[in-house]
């Protein structure tokens, strides 16, 4: 049977998803996110153009990578992207029955947005949510919404819940990546922010890890029953804290970057975001970029980055 995918997001993880596999996916263009019915009016007619160009066999997949708020980002603008996914999934249970049972969708949520207040690490897939930020409560308010339409639709789903994802390219405009912002400061000497403690607790995965480990979840979420959506959480299985993070760059390139600790907004940080998946755990092993492989990754392609910028200069 063909897999027919859709990523909707090609962010650090939607390139990596696309990339997972040797199939092109569907593409589709949404010219202004934060216009709302602008939003799903592009996602509706790019749904009704992907359908048109399945055969009535195909499998499909449709993968929600896309979303630019973070834990400090206003309530009012994180349930904005709220609301355009919310619709998106209401046009998808719109569609023919038939469409429907040949579909698996994989959203992508956050641990960190889960789980940010919770005492209980390390967090499991049953571990009870506990949001401290309007990100977090978005999340879960999609994950919600799309729970609810799968079981009503006869499609399955899949949440991925990722820990903190990092890999070349990271868009450092989004006031996230604490990986690519140290490494910045290594490479340019601007001072990077810290705004949590030294011993904060984080699991570090690799972009073309997660989207390895998203990918086959995907495949094998097509095989649960109708109706059915599967919580998987998606990390390294590393834990290290902030401090540890920092003396790995420091041994990998010899130098210290100027850090400048505390300050800023810190809303909805935990301290403590060690993870253990009980859901297929056998997928876990995907992740196989180790911390110093990873980060050598980041640096060399800043570093790059920072050449070309200068020749163009």
């Amino acid at each position: 049977m063909t897999v027919r995918r859709w990523i909707i997001g090609r962010g650090l993880l939607g390139r990596a998803v696309a990339r997972a596999r040797p199939d092109a996916p569907f593409g589709a263009h949404v010219p202004d996110w934060n216009d709302g019915d602008g939003a799903v009016g592009a996602l509706s007619g790019a749904l009704e153009r992907f359908i048109a160009q399945t055969g009535p066999d195909d499998r499909l997949e449709i993968s929600w990578t896309a979303g630019r708020a973070v834990t400090s980002t206003p309530v009012e603008r994180v349930f904005a992207e709220v609301d355009v996914f919310e619709r998106f999934v209401a046009e998808i249970g719109a569609l023919p029955a038939e469409t429907r049972a040949r579909l698996t969708f994989a959203l992508a949520s956050s641990v960190g947005g889960a789980w940010a207040a919770s005492p209980d690490a390390p967090y499991t897939e049953r571990t009870p949510t506990a949001p401290a930020s309007a990100y977090g409560e978005g999340k879960l308010a999609m994950e919600a919404a799309l729970a609810g339409a799968t079981a009503a639709g006869g499609w399955r789903s899949l949440v991925a819940r990722v820990t903190n994802l990092y890999g070349p390219g990271q868009d450092l405009g989004k006031a996230q990546g604490l990986i690519s912002i140290l490494i910045r400061a290594h490479l340019t000497g601007a001072p990077a922010s810290i705004y949590v403690p030294l011993d904060t607790l984080r699991d570090y995965v690799y972009e073309d890890d997660a989207a390895q480990i998203i990918s086959a979840a995907t495949r094998r979420a097509s095989q649960t029953p109708a109706g059915t959506t599967t919580l998987k959480i998606v990390g390294s299985g590393l834990t290290v804290s902030i401090g540890a993070l920092i003396g790995e760059l420091r041994r990998l390139h010899r130098r210290r970057g100027l850090i400048v600790l505390g300050g800023g907004d810190a809303r909805g940080q935990a301290l403590d975001l060690r993870v253990r998946s009980r859901v297929w755990p056998d997928l876990d092993g995907l992740a196989r970029t180790t911390l110093p492989e990873g980060l050598s990754r980041v640096y060399a392609s800043q570093l790059a980055s920072s050449a070309v910028r200068h020749a163009d200069g």
